[in-house]
């Protein structure tokens, strides 16, 4: 953004406008009571070689690629080329499901233990549970012709189909071609209530699924519920020697103690003995909150219990409370008929919507709809007063101005204006925290200030301090180049503190002043320079500052004036919300597909991607993948350019970005992620219009999974193979 003093002539330094009339020769290099602009950082500042950054000023670096033999990031060390580093496999990519198996860089896995009557390799593949191998019979040795039959070994049987004039089971044997009718059994005669049989008559019976805690044939008997036994760990099974461990049946297993300058967790690894001294874990560092779980040195830990009708595992994750309820297993008791939708740690398929209707169209996930109109809003449109049309056939009011403006005072429909200059535009009292929204877009040049402010529109409040103490003021989040200055009194009082910067990243500034119980201040919120970005949307936040952010981690302000806000300053990192949960807009669950209709109007600048721009506004959505697999994230049909990105969490690392000047049905953002189950993702639609000032912008978020070819899916609006082409711009729905 460059120098605040670039392009301004000396002359005009000669005679300064002073806040309301008074006249000041303001020198450009004095001491102010501001801090100096954020100084960007680059690779070589921060030691990186490799990859792409931030540069701590909301810019981004692109530090270079490895040589050949390395990899960014091999080393351990993100955006610095190291050794290429083994990526150990899991459990599930080997295919293993017990015991201790290699993870193919040196290590072992825990694969876990076999319910009854399986056992660990008894199937002949090692470190997958299974039984003898069973030899399925045929068709042949049954005594059957027709229709399908069990194997015997969990398998079915195709014994063909009856001649003309014979049916299956006709003569009343089951599954052999007669000439008299077959009556079909059902479900409730067999006394099944799971899974598949045979009917008799050369059919199928579905016999519904299991309850919450049940499995079809946990209790060994086939096609009926029952609860599996619990098979009870061994401490040589999770290769564990010391200490205290839960045998995962609900007891506790005493797996031993060190030997003589051991202790139990000293190298690292939980219960196993090591040399160095081990450092007990804690139950929030492990996010549990109920039961007991082991401390990693030997002991265990008694997280509490739960209430309100909450179970400790109930809702699935173990020692954390959680609903014993189980979801319902059908799409219509979940009032469903689309997409995927998470059941009872499965997911359920409601199946396709009819031509001319998205899943989620309407506004509700999981349910079909024809795509409704999308009123406009009055922020939206930019307009504060009078009635405007909202663009689906309603009228909108949007509201009434404040004494001395009028709507439309300055040639704009529906927008206030106060010709005359004024010293506040609003008394904030004395509350605190504070966090105001504003835009200076349509106010008066009425104050100039040491460090800047001439030229721009701004805005005025008034402060009183509560209590005697030292207060910050900041402006972050806004998406404009912002001023901040503080005057003693009011308008003509003594100027305390001016800035330009002073937060890490984005537009915002910040000062602090020490102040006595009952002074009042004058914030003025101004923009920087008479170029881009002068004038926007912005928020002023006021606190007493702190000796730390955390605690404060998601208000939005800094707290402790160490430039750093929220989940970007050391104080939060930690803090279990910066997945994304504090700092989201909207939380999307974990529908699928999602059709997701917003805007970023009065939205702040929060995020910055790699393929976005700065002082933009943003949204954040919170998505959980609700099954493995590939997923497509796009905003086709919003109407507005746009940048999209996918991060792991508030500060958290980027895993795609994509962005656009269109976002019609060809070109638009796009991006494609393989994602685990369970894995939560922070979803953000970033403006990118506007060459002078950030606008604010319409979009439709679409979250599919992905598919190698468009066809089946091309009335849906979305990008399913993220080709950049989508319905009947892509060539697979011609």
């Amino acid at each position: 953004m460059g120098g605040r003093w670039s392009g301004l002539g000396w002359a005009a330094l000669v005679m300064v406008w002073v806040a309301c009339g008074g006249t000041e020769t303001p020198d450009p290099f004095a001491e102010t009571g501001g801090l100096s602009r954020c100084q960007p950082q680059s690779c070589e500042d921060q030691g990186l070689n490799c990859g792409t950054t931030i540069d701590g000023c909301g810019g981004v670096l692109r530090c270079g690629t490895c040589p050949e033999g390395e990899m960014c990031g091999g080393g351990g060390e993100p955006n610095v080329c190291g050794p290429m580093r083994c990526t150990p496999g899991t459990c599930e990519s080997l295919g293993k499901n017990c015991g201790l198996a290699p993870d193919g860089c040196g290590g072992q896995l825990d694969c876990g233990v076999c319910q009854a009557p399986d056992t660990c390799g008894g199937g002949g593949e090692p470190n997958v549970c299974g039984s003898a191998p069973c030899t399925p019979t045929t068709c042949e040795a049954l005594g059957k012709n027709c229709g399908t039959v069990s194997n015997g070994c969990g398998g079915t049987l195709d014994c063909g189909t009856c001649p003309e004039g014979e049916t299956c089971g006709g003569g009343g044997a089951p599954n052999v071609c007669g000439r008299a009718p077959c009556t079909p059994t059902t479900c409730e005669s067999l006394g099944k209530n799971c899974g598949t049989v045979s009917n008799g008559c050369g059919e199928t019976l579905h016999c519904g699924t299991c309850p919450c805690g049940t499995t079809c044939g946990g209790d060994g008997v086939p096609n009926v519920c029952g609860i599996p036994p619990c098979v009870p760990a061994t401490c040589s099974g999770l290769g564990k020697d010391c200490g205290l461990v839960a045998d995962g049946c609900g007891g506790v297993l005493s797996c031993g103690t060190c030997g003589e300058g051991e202790t139990c967790g000293g190298g690292g690894e939980p219960n196993v003995c090591g040399p160095a001294s081990c450092i007990p874990t804690t139950c929030a560092a492990q996010g549990k909150n109920c039961g007991t779980i082991s401390n990693g040195c030997g002991g265990t830990l008694d997280c509490g219990q739960c209430f309100g009708g909450e179970t400790c595992g109930g809702g699935g994750v173990p020692n954390v409370c959680g609903s014993a309820r189980c979801a319902p297993a059908t799409c219509a008791e979940l009032g469903k008929n689309c997409g995927f939708v998470p059941d009872a740690g499965g997911v359920i398929d409601c199946g396709l919507c009819p031509e001319g209707e998205t899943c989620g169209g309407g506004g509700v996930p999981n349910v079909c709809a024809k795509p409704a109109c999308q009123p406009n809003t009055c922020a939206l449109l930019g307009k504060d007063c009078g009635t405007v049309e909202d663009g689906c056939g309603g009228m909108l009011d949007c509201g009434t101005c404040a004494a001395e403006e009028l709507c439309g005072g300055a040639g704009v429909a529906n927008v206030c204006y106060r010709a005359s200059p004024v010293c506040a535009d609003q008394d904030l009292g004395s509350t605190l925290p504070v966090r105001v929204k504003g835009n200076t877009t349509w106010a008066n040049d009425d104050h100039r200030s040491s460090c800047g402010g001439w030229g721009p529109p701004d805005r005025g409040f008034l402060w009183t301090a509560p209590r005697s103490g030292t207060f910050t003021f900041d402006t972050t989040r806004s998406a404009m180049d912002t001023l901040l200055s503080l005057r003693r009194d009011g308008c003509g009082g003594e100027e305390l503190a001016c800035a330009t910067d002073g937060i890490s990243y984005g537009g915002g500034a910040r000062v602090s002043a020490t102040l006595t119980a009952g002074q009042r201040v004058l914030v003025v919120v101004d923009g920087a320079t008479g170029g881009s970005f002068s004038a926007g949307d912005f928020e002023l936040h006021i606190q007493e500052q702190a000796a730390t952010e955390a605690g404060r981690c998601f208000d939005g302000a800094d707290n402790d004036g160490d430039r750093w806000v929220d989940c970007a300053d050391t104080d939060c990192q930690g803090d279990p919300l910066c997945d994304g949960r504090g700092c989201m807009d909207t939380d999307l669950g974990s529908a699928l597909p999602v059709t997701f209709h917003g805007d970023t109007a009065q939205a702040g600048d929060d995020f910055q991607g790699t393929c976005g721009a700065l002082l933009r506004q943003d949204r954040a959505h919170l998505w959980t993948a609700p099954l493995s697999g590939t997923f497509v994230f796009d905003t086709v049909g919003g109407g507005h350019g746009n940048a999209l990105y996918v991060l792991t969490g508030c500060r958290g690392r980027e895993l795609a970005c994509s962005a656009s000047r269109t976002a019609g049905k060809k070109g638009a953002p796009v991006v494609k992620l393989p994602l685990e189950k369970g894995q939560t993702v922070l979803v953000v639609v970033d403006g990118l219009e506007g060459e002078t000032e950030a606008t604010p912008i319409r979009y439709t978020l679409h979250i599919n999974e992905y598919v190698p070819r468009e066809s089946g899916r091309c009335s849906n609006g979305a990008d399913d193979d993220a080709d950049g082409r989508a319905d009947e711009k892509d060539s697979d729905c011609r």
